[in-house]
Formats: C-alpha cells, sequence, structure tokens
C-alpha cells in the first residue's frame, strides 16, 4: 500500500468572511459562543461540520462564515492538505 504524507492546517477566524477549503477534508469547529453561520448552516457552539473528502479528492469550495446571536465569534478550522 502506497503511503501518503499530508498534514493538518488549523486557523482561528473571529470575523465574517470567506473561508476556502482548498484542502482534501475540511472541519469547522465552533469554539465560541454565538453561533456560526457557515453558508447558511446553523453551527451551535461546542458543533462542528466536516466535510470530507476521499484519498485524491481536493475540495475547492469557498464558503462564507457569520455569527448570529451574542457571545464570543470564534470558529476553529482544520484543513488535511496532502503534501
Amino acid at each position: 500500500m502506497k503511503k501518503r504524507d499530508f498534514y493538518e492546517y488549523f486557523q482561528l477566524y473571529n470575523t465574517p468572511q470567506e473561508v476556502r477549503s482548498d484542502c482534501n477534508s475540511l472541519t469547522v469547529i465552533n469554539t465560541g459562543t454565538a453561533t456560526a453561520v457557515l453558508d447558511g448552516l446553523l453551527i451551535a457552539p461546542g458543533a462542528q461540520y466536516y466535510a470530507p473528502g476521499n484519498e485524491d479528492e481536493f475540495n475547492t469550495t469557498r464558503y462564507r462564515l457569520s455569527f448570529t446571536g451574542g457571545g464570543n465569534e470564534i470558529v476553529t478550522v482544520i484543513r488535511k492538505i496532502y503534501k
């Protein structure tokens, strides 16, 4: 079986903006206390959105991130990127 190297890239977002995937799989974790909104999908505090990818797939989606309600606006985005 052929070994494929990859790395995980972690990034914090705390303002409304575009989130580019450009990776194999993407996880968005709401680590704040406000509700995160990813392309209309509500992500409650402590919840996450996961977009898995099969080997050799590359996600090019551009997501629109915003927040609603009061509280801290923070999400952690984890990308799986093949070398």
